[in-house]
């Protein structure tokens, strides 16, 4: 590749990476409410974080857990208990009082679901995509309803998680 056409190249890139980070904000996780959802204070302010491209089992019981359940052939006990488990493993991952950074999702994503809730990716201190972390690890599976940025990526982590028999997959699957 020609250098012009390599620095434009760069250049592109670089201007893309700032574009996503552009809508970063600092948070503080005060709670991990289930295996898709965190509570995260910004500037003082509590707000409800739902993970980008995440689907976690239903831990709380509900109509929606009961309807899951049958989705994907267990008992409602089932359900909720590998809701408990996803949680766990998210609280393998964050604590409270963990410091994270959250990105939007836009272009792809609206900046809140129908439910008022902040839609980000979660940024762990080290720098690890905690919505693929968790998926990676087995406790939770793509929300593929959706297109979004690193979905191809969640998609391979969860393949790799399924055939490692990782997390819930030991169980039959997230």
């Amino acid at each position: 590749m020609r250098p012009a056409r390599l620095a434009l190249a760069l250049l592109l890139t670089l201007a893309l990476t700032c574009a996503a980070w552009a809508g970063a904000r600092q948070a503080e996780v005060v709670h991990v409410n289930d295996g898709d959802t965190i509570t995260v204070r910004i500037k003082g302010r509590r707000e409800l974080v739902r993970l980008i491209g995440v689907d976690a089992p239903e831990s709380g019981y509900s109509k929606g857990l009961a309807r899951r359940a049958k989705k994907r052939h267990r008992t409602p006990e089932q359900e909720a208990e590998a809701g408990k488990a996803s949680r766990q493993g998210m609280l393998g991952l964050v604590k409270e009082g963990d410091a994270v950074v959250l990105v939007d999702g836009r272009p792809q994503s609206a900046p809140r679901d129908r439910y008022g809730r902040l839609l980000a990716f979660v940024y762990l201190p080290d720098g690890r995509l905690l919505n693929q972390e968790l998926i990676a690890q087995g406790w939770a599976r793509v929300y593929q309803r959706f297109e979004f940025r690193h979905k191809a990526d969640f998609l391979l982590a969860e393949k790799e998680a399924r055939k490692a028999k990782r997390g819930l997959w030991a169980k039959g699957g997230p």
